[in-house]
């Protein structure tokens, strides 16, 4: 007889907090739910100004996940009521999602609260550090990472480094899931954009370690050799405020669209759905939801070789890689797509949409889960 499925407490962001891990925590809580009995627990105060860089951090248009908003970053009194909740559940194994220093005190007051329970305290890391890391930063990290008794990665980079850090600890590798409705009908994504002939896009929050200065440089070749136009969608953080100058004063500025704008799910399966090529010329990265989403909506990706990148862009099946910061390099193989054709990584995309979908990630998360000996196996007392 089989062991009956863990019982799991979710600890992270929900809609409409408009962020794409409060997406994807959502959607995990959902692919959970079918499987196992869950408790799907968020924030009960919004992030401070001051540290949200985002000009709007809610979207009130969204639909609230059915999560209960029980943590209070500034109530401790909040920190312990979550950790009792989470035994009173009776949860085998708390899984929060890893993104940002900023709830480095209170995940680790739970993490403390729980030890030496039945409860695993599971960080699911979308990161190992704040993509602007400091030393204050990396100190606050440090606790909750200490304080966790597994890991779970979505690539073997990242991996390999929580083994080295943390040995003998259980950790587990799976790549950030396709979301398979992405990418919307092509004729109709491209008459609602306006969009004609060739199209390469970089889509998301625009970042300096995003490196988008790394496709405007790329630019003129990508026009001149394919005759592709260039689109960047994605609200550009006060931080990569230098980078509006580059398209200001590209050569090929006529061919390049910019829009500094939070873009909408919805908005988003169209430009995916209207483009030929993402490109992704990040400097670096642990994972990439955009790619998965490029995966989802049978795109090929022109992608730097850093982080899961390396993982999820198999050059020839779902699209082609170039050095980090090489625009001649993203230029080359925005050039070998459009040369092959979409049809030469229609197979390999098609593979990998399948296999990276939204109920395998979560049943790989689970059996994971699950095999864990007593769900205490690497637990410090």
């Amino acid at each position: 007889m089989s062991s009956p499925a863990p019982r799991v407490a979710l600890l992270g962001p929900a809609p409409p907090d408009r962020g794409g891990i409060a997406h994807e925590t959502a959607r995990l809580a959902q692919e959970l739910s079918r499987l196992t009995e869950i408790d799907y627990l968020t924030f009960s105060r919004p992030y401070p100004r001051w540290i949200d860089p985002r000009r709007f951090a809610r979207d009130e248009r969204l639909s609230g996940a059915p999560a209960t908003a029980i943590l209070d970053y500034r109530s401790p009194r909040t920190w312990r009521e979550t950790a009792d909740r989470v035994e009173r559940f009776g949860a085998d194994a708390l899984l929060v999602p890893w993104w940002t220093s900023f709830w480095g005190l209170p995940v680790r007051a739970i993490f403390r609260r729980l030890r030496g329970g039945r409860t695993a305290r599971v960080l699911l890391c979308h990161n190992l550090e704040d993509h602007e890391a400091g030393p204050l930063k990396r100190f606050l990290s440090v606790g909750s990472f200490e304080a966790a008794d597994v890991f779970l990665l979505h690539n073997e980079e990242n991996r390999r480094e929580i083994e080295r850090r943390y040995p003998g600890r259980p950790t587990f590798s799976v790549p950030l899931p396709a979301l398979e409705t992405a990418g919307a009908d092509r004729d109709e994504s491209r008459r609602a954009l306006g969009v004609e002939g060739r199209l390469v896009l970089f889509l998301g929050l625009i970042r300096p370690y995003k490196g988008v200065e790394v496709l405007l440089e790329a630019a003129p070749r990508i026009v001149r050799e394919t005759g592709a136009s260039i689109a960047i969608v994605g609200e550009v953080f006060a931080d990569a405020g230098p980078i509006r100058k580059m398209w200001e004063s590209s050569s090929v500025r006529d061919r390049i669209f910019w829009k500094d704008q939070y873009v909408s799910e919805e908005e988003m399966a169209r430009w995916l759905g209207a483009c030929d090529v993402l490109a992704l010329p990040y400097r670096r990265i642990s994972s990439s939801a955009i790619a998965a989403r490029g995966i989802g909506a049978r795109r090929p990706i022109a992608a730097a070789a850093v982080g899961g990148l390396k993982e999820v862009v198999v050059p020839g099946e779902t699209g082609e890689l170039f050095p980090p910061g090489d625009s001649n390099g993203l230029a080359d193989a925005v050039r070998r797509i459009f040369e092959r054709g979409p049809q030469a990584y229609a197979p390999g995309l098609e593979r990998a949409a399948r296999e990276m979908s939204w109920p395998r990630y979560a049943e790989k998360i689970l059996q994971f889960l699950g095999g864990l000996r007593s769900l205490g196996e690497g637990r410090r007392a």
